[in-house]
């Protein structure tokens, strides 16, 4: 370090020496009255007023109102009224009132005849068990089938066929179905020749087609004649249409 830079770090250091010395000074010479509390004046009485010097209400008379005096009533204000002129209210004729037109009731249309023919060949497979026959003497009522009665009857028409029906068995055999059409007189014997048709054919199954139908055929004629149905529903029977397949 050079010489002058102590030199001006001693005047720097006294300096500030002498500048905590006149703030210490000046701290010291202040007198305590400034930090002293300054006293609070009391002052005791000896009697206590009782009585409010705020007035009561209640002891103050109310205000009386006086109305305005009127004068006498002007003689031109009680004259009596000019009666009004009254005109003729017009003549008002009522309207007529017009009548709504009466509807004409429709007339109901005619029941149309149903159609008399055999519903026997209509979803011939619903119903088919081995229950008992169909007889003469059953007990329907009505002459016209029930549904009951016309189930009956394809129950009995299937029946008779299973004795006859032999299937030819082989590839897709069981998809064969062969649609018999045959018409029957009232005694249950087969009318004309019975005609038939085939679906269900497969490349598997195609050359069994031929003997499926021959056999549908055979088991329809062997079957006849159809002696346990009942004459009355023979409008029911007298067309039958069962399909023949394998299984049934």
């Amino acid at each position: 370090m050079e010489r002058a830079e102590k030199i001006g770090l001693g005047v720097a250091a006294g300096g500030h020496i002498a500048l905590f010395g006149v703030l210490s000074l000046s701290l010291l010479s202040q007198p305590d009255e400034a930090y002293k509390p300054k006293a609070i004046e009391v002052m005791i009485a000896d009697e206590v007023g009782l009585e409010s010097a705020s007035p009561n209400p209640a002891l103050i008379p109310p205000a009386t109102s006086v109305a305005p005096e009127l004068g006498d009533p002007d003689p031109a204000d009680l004259s009596e009224p000019e009666p009004a002129e009254l005109t003729p209210a017009p003549d008002i004729k009522p309207t007529p009132q017009r009548q709504k037109p009466v509807a004409k009731p429709k007339p109901k249309p005619k029941d149309k005849p149903k159609p008399k023919g055999s519903r026997l060949g209509k979803d011939f497979l619903k119903g088919v068990t081995d229950q008992s026959s169909v007889s003469r003497n059953q007990n329907v009522t009505g002459e016209k089938a029930s549904a009951r009665a016309v189930a009956s009857l394809q129950q009995e028409l299937y029946r008779q066929l299973k004795r006859q029906w032999k299937p030819p068995t082989g590839a897709d055999a069981e998809k064969l179905r062969t649609k018999v059409t045959a018409r029957l007189d009232r005694s249950g014997n087969i009318v004309g020749t019975p005609s038939a048709t085939t679906s269900g054919i497969t490349p598997g199954n195609r050359s069994q087609a031929a003997i499926h139908k021959e056999r549908a055929i055979a088991a329809v004629k062997l079957a006849a004649p159809y002696t346990t149905f009942p004459e009355k529903y023979y409008s029911e029977w007298q067309v039958i249409e069962p399909v023949l397949y394998l299984g049934i």
